[in-house]
């Protein structure tokens, strides 16, 4: 398991425990309202430009043909969830949950219940198999030196471009139904 997997997996830890304290405390508005509506954007802007920005990464890569580059951007796709989509979703997770309380909470109106059910298949996607993909592709790439990427190695990348693609949707959808605030249901 590559290095960044090993943060990824204990900044997931460190996400859900946020969450849990939060929920013992039933919420608490930490900050004035506006401060948790700021860093709850602060968030949906790291993680859906992080998502997005990591498959353009990965595609151009991939057009170099260059085995240095793929494996740079292999390795790079990774921390870039460390740094950036981890501590967007904790910032998404953590004020969306503060912030609902002022709507009755999240499970009292339909556009937040659609939103967090779309993130959370984004996230099963990401976890499920995203991740093992991103780790796989490492590894495929360490082996590649100064050669062209196996067909391994491209099988493994088109799957984590479809999956990919798919992960990227929900939070897109999600962020429009936060944006609109429809009446679902």
């Amino acid at each position: 398991m590559h290095k960044s997997t090993k943060w990824l997996i204990w900044e997931i830890g460190v996400v859900l425990l946020v969450v849990v304290i939060l929920a013992f405390l039933h919420h608490p508005l930490l900050f004035p309202y506006q401060w948790h509506k700021l860093l709850h954007i602060l968030g949906a802007i790291l993680l859906v430009g992080n998502i997005i920005i990591t498959g353009v990464w990965m595609f151009m890569a991939e057009r170099t043909n260059n085995s240095d580059v793929m494996r740079f951007a292999a390795r790079m796709v990774n921390w870039a969830d460390v740094f950036f989509t981890v501590p967007g979703i904790l910032l998404l997770i953590t004020n969306g949950d503060i912030l609902s309380e002022q709507w009755g909470g999240i499970f009292q109106v339909s556009w937040i219940v659609a939103s967090l059910v779309l993130f959370a298949f984004s996230g099963m996607v990401w976890i499920g198999l995203l991740l093992r993909y991103q780790n796989r592709l490492i590894t495929l790439s360490e082996s590649m030196h100064g050669e062209k990427g196996s067909p391994e190695f491209f099988n493994v990348l088109h799957k984590w471009y479809f999956w990919g693609a798919l992960a990227t949707v929900f939070p897109l959808i999600s962020l429009v139904l936060m944006s609109l605030k429809p009446k679902i249901w």
